[in-house]
């Protein structure tokens, strides 16, 4: 068995500690910061509540369902779509109005933020 010389150890170590701190990691970012929590369907249901709105989520054929209400008025969820690391539906409310969110669970799946129009709000599991 023929010995490798040293600088084809290095160039050899070196590769390896390229692709283990590369190797693996997602390359969709995942939501900056903490790296992101995958989303998922089971995570979500439930009862969520800030101060004076909230919503109760369930699961209808695979996909997020239930109802909310923010600002008095209650609405549907309905057009929902859950991505890897966020997840996004419309409120309908009984004038046909909507308000589309997007969200993001945090890493105990007790609370979600979720933005509207520019402005994101907590909600923590009940």
């Amino acid at each position: 068995m023929k010995k490798l010389n040293s600088p084809l150890y290095v160039i050899l170590i070196v590769i390896m500690a390229l692709c283990t701190s590369t190797c693996g990691k997602s390359s969709d970012g995942g939501g900056g910061g903490g790296g992101g929590v995958i989303v998922l369907l089971g995570d979500l249901i439930g009862f969520w509540q800030t101060d004076s709105d909230s919503f109760t989520f369930g699961n209808q054929d695979g996909k997020l369902s239930g109802s909310g209400t923010v600002g008095g008025k209650t609405g549907d969820v309905t057009n929902s779509k859950i991505d890897k690391y966020q997840f996004s539906f419309d409120l309908l409310f009984s004038d046909n109005s909507t308000k589309s969110y997007t969200g993001t669970i945090d890493e105990s799946k007790k609370s979600i933020k979720l933005t509207t129009g520019g402005t994101t709000t907590t909600f923590n599991k009940q």
